[in-house]
């Protein structure tokens, strides 16, 4: 008896013809450039991507910020729990082209730190100090919360991805038991 379904089946990316291949490629690609601001990106990253992808891409950027930066790869291995297999990757594409991955990795912003301790001398003497520590303080905490924001959001989809996986599974296992009449 044949099998039937009653959804139609969606075709694979790699099914698809070139030129709608390009068409998705250009649509990234705009998408991509039409972010402006760390925050736009960050909203775009989370609609986008699940949050294994995200954490993925993170970590291959810092590879390639780390390789560049010649720290040798068993450091990087112990630094980011990864293993050499990715660094190796990474570091193929580095060495093959990797002209997008030096351009961004030029142009990252440093991530600042909250500083430890605020000098304990008399004001006057440490005033250029502490305007420093002060707006130190305020880029790094400007920083960490954009951060938090986006990691919780990001932890939110990992659970609404787990969720609507299982929902999936549950749903087609469900069709698939079902006989037809």
């Amino acid at each position: 008896m044949a099998k039937t379904t009653y959804y139609t089946k969606s075709k694979r990316v790699d099914k698809i013809g070139r030129n709608e291949q390009l068409a998705l490629m250009f649509d990234l690609i705009n998408a991509i450039s039409i972010v402006k601001t760390p925050t736009e990106t960050a909203l775009l990253l989370k609609d986008l991507l699940t949050a294994k992808e995200i954490k993925n891409l993170a970590k291959r950027l810092r590879i390639a910020k780390l390789l560049l930066s010649e720290i040798s790869e068993r450091e990087i291995t112990k630094e980011l729990h990864c293993s050499f297999a990715t660094i190796s990757k990474v570091n193929t594409w580095l060495t093959e082209g990797g002209e997008g991955l030096r351009n961004v990795i030029s142009k990252l912003p440093t991530k600042y730190e909250i500083p430890d301790n605020l000098p304990k001398v008399p004001l006057e003497f440490q005033i250029p100090k502490l305007i420093s520590s002060f707006a130190a303080l305020t880029v790094a905490n400007k920083q960490n919360e954009l951060l938090e924001n986006f990691a919780k959001g990001i932890f939110s989809k990992e659970s609404s991805d787990k969720i609507s996986q299982e929902d999936t599974n549950i749903r087609y296992q469900s069709k698939s038991k079902k006989k037809p009449i």
